[in-house]
């Protein structure tokens, strides 16, 4: 099941009036928890980001700037909490769906980030914020010196069903019953 996105925020390419044009935006408390239930993220207690749009010709946008975060996620040792904060800096295009489309390229290049597709008039800042934060998150959060020990299981009893026979009900009757 596809996970909606959380911000709706985005940028009405109607109303940029200067060639570069800066806009921030700021999420709530009920846009940082409804964040924080998509990206699976204990606790999200900032969640910021100023950009700046540059119109292209073609109808095409250039939008950079930077997200910021103060999260808490769960470690994967412990369940402790796990406090972090990404700074993470971007640069992306967006372009209308038509251009991206039938941009001509045979064979992707590896080495340039593809055009994200305008909505209409709108560049959905939103949409690629909350996918940006998703991937900046630590996969496999832990505190300074968490440590996850395993120990082998007892190789005592070598019998391959033996957990299996110690779980059996007792029912006093050896035959099968």
């Amino acid at each position: 099941m596809l996970k909606t996105q959380p911000l709706p925020w985005a940028i009405d390419t109607h109303t940029l009036t200067r060639a570069v044009e800066t806009v921030a935006f700021e999420a709530d408390a009920a846009e940082r928890a409804a964040l924080g239930a998509y990206a699976e993220v204990r606790e999200i207690k900032k969640f910021a980001a100023g950009v700046q749009v540059i119109g292209l010709n073609g109808g095409r946008y250039r939008v950079s700037g930077r997200l910021e975060a103060d999260i808490v996620q769960a470690s994967v040792v412990d369940l402790a909490d796990v406090p972090a904060t990404l700074d993470e800096r971007f640069q992306v295009e967006f372009w209308p769906p038509e251009l991206i489309e039938g941009n001509g390229e045979d064979e992707p290049s590896f080495e340039a980030e593809p055009p994200e597709a305008l909505s209409g008039a709108k560049i959905p800042i939103g949409a690629f914020l909350c996918e940006l934060f998703s991937v900046s998150l630590e996969p496999y959060p832990r505190n300074e010196g968490d440590s996850f020990a395993w120990q082998a299981p007892d190789e005592s009893n070598a019998h391959p069903f033996a957990e299996l026979i110690r779980l059996r009900p007792k029912t006093g009757d050896d035959g099968d019953g």
